[in-house]
């Protein structure tokens, strides 16, 4: 019934866990959005490690070329964190985008974690500012 969907969107309140995103099986499936709820009145965040949501981004298509994270509560450190997870994992070998958009990082991110030169196949978009919500 769904064998043709390619992009995803889901909006989430208050947190999400991987669990979630686990169930989700749309194998043709190409781009994925995790965001807030456009009515949720508090950004919401994403619970487990950048590992467990790999596998679980794994799950949904082993096909995704971007992923988009939007208006999340993550910050600097959770967003290093799930940059070095994607470009060292071979799990999602498509990905070729991989976006932040108002998720809570500033001017501190880090920007070795950002630029990408010939070893990393991985293009990184941040939007900096804080999660609408």
């Amino acid at each position: 019934m769904f064998d043709n969907v390619k992009r995803i969107t889901i909006q989430v309140r208050r947190t999400t866990r991987c669990d979630v995103i686990h169930r989700i099986h749309l194998p043709s499936a190409i781009e994925f959005t995790i965001q807030t709820h456009e009515h949720e009145y508090y950004p919401a965040s994403l619970h487990d490690d950048p590992t467990s949501l790999l596998n679980a981004l794994r799950k949904v298509s082993s096909q995704l070329v971007k992923v988009t994270f939007r208006d999340l509560n993550i910050g600097n450190n959770k967003t290093e964190r799930m940059i070095q997870a994607f470009r060292s994992s071979d799990d999602l070998k498509h990905v070729r985008t991989l976006r932040f958009i108002r998720c809570g990082t500033d001017e501190r991110l880090d920007h070795s974690s950002i630029d990408s030169d010939d070893e990393h196949r991985i293009k990184v978009e941040i939007v900096r500012g804080k999660p609408v919500g």
